[in-house]
C-alpha cells in the first residue's frame, strides 16, 4: 500500500457553503454524515460535493446525504480551511497485479 497527500483548496464560496450551510453529524462507526442546504443552486451545491468528495466523502443514497471516512473530523477540517485556505489529507492506494 503506498500513502500520498493531497491538498484540497475550496474556492471562497464553497468555503463559506462547508462553514455556514452545511450540518455535520457523527454516526455509531465514527463517520460523519454531512448534509448540505437544499437550497444551494446546482453549480455551487455541485463543487462543494466535489469538495467533500475530495476529502473522501461518498453518497450515501440510504440516508440521502453525503458519509466522510472515519479519520475525517469535519471541525478540524474547517479549523483548517478557515486558518490556511486549505487542507491536506492522506490517501492509500492499494496496487494489484
Amino acid at each position: 500500500m503506498e500513502g500520498f497527500n493531497h491538498t484540497i483548496t475550496p474556492d471562497p464560496e464553497v468555503l463559506a457553503i462547508i462553514v455556514t450551510c452545511t450540518e455535520f453529524a457523527r454516526l455509531e462507526d465514527g463517520r460523519f454524515q454531512v448534509k448540505l442546504d437544499q437550497r444551494l443552486e446546482s453549480p455551487l451545491a455541485e463543487r462543494t460535493e466535489k469538495v467533500l468528495g475530495e476529502l473522501g466523502g461518498k453518497w450515501d443514497r440510504q440516508q440521502s446525504c453525503m458519509v466522510l471516512p472515519r479519520g475525517i473530523d469535519p471541525d478540524r477540517v474547517i479549523e483548517q480551511l478557515l486558518e490556511q485556505g486549505s487542507v491536506t489529507v492522506t490517501a492509500t492506494l492499494a496496487f494489484s497485479v
